[in-house]
């Protein structure tokens, strides 16, 4: 089954669309600030800067990911959360980026074929301590 979506109607204070660039960043409630930065910078690579009283970000690229520790002020929803999924993408090929999980001990939950944001990606899903899934994709063949 295909869902078509119709064209969204501009903006009617300007009468054009916005257009969005890119995500700047995200927020993930995680159980322990620690245990997320260490699976995020030893398995996807990621740097680490810390930005107050139970809360890191992870940097990678042009954009972050704000880690926020369940039940702390700036954690959304207190102590309710809801695993995520985010899709990296990456120019390591498959078979690396495979070996290099299993080098990490990370199983991996799933891999094939997927439609990405621009075509056809080849991914590997693997969870983090959290339960969120993570997706490391390839636009290379």
């Amino acid at each position: 089954m295909v869902l078509k979506v119709a064209p969204s109607a501009p903006l009617e204070s300007t009468g054009r669309a916005m257009k969005i660039d890119r995500i700047d960043h995200l927020n993930l409630t995680v159980a322990d600030i620690g245990r997320s930065v260490e699976f995020y910078n030893r398995v996807l690579g990621m740097k680490t800067e810390s930005i107050g009283e139970g809360r890191a970000a992870l940097l990678f690229g042009q954009q972050k990911i704000h880690l926020d520790a369940a039940g702390s002020a700036m954690a959304m929803g207190g102590e309710k959360r809801m695993p995520a999924h985010i899709c990296f993408i990456t120019d390591t090929p498959i078979p690396e980026v495979t070996a290099h999980l299993e080098r990490c001990g990370v199983p991996i939950r799933m891999q094939g074929p997927r439609a990405g944001a621009i075509g056809t990606i080849q991914s590997v899903y693997i969870d983090d301590p959290d339960n969120n899934s993570i997706e490391i994709s390839t636009y290379s063949a």
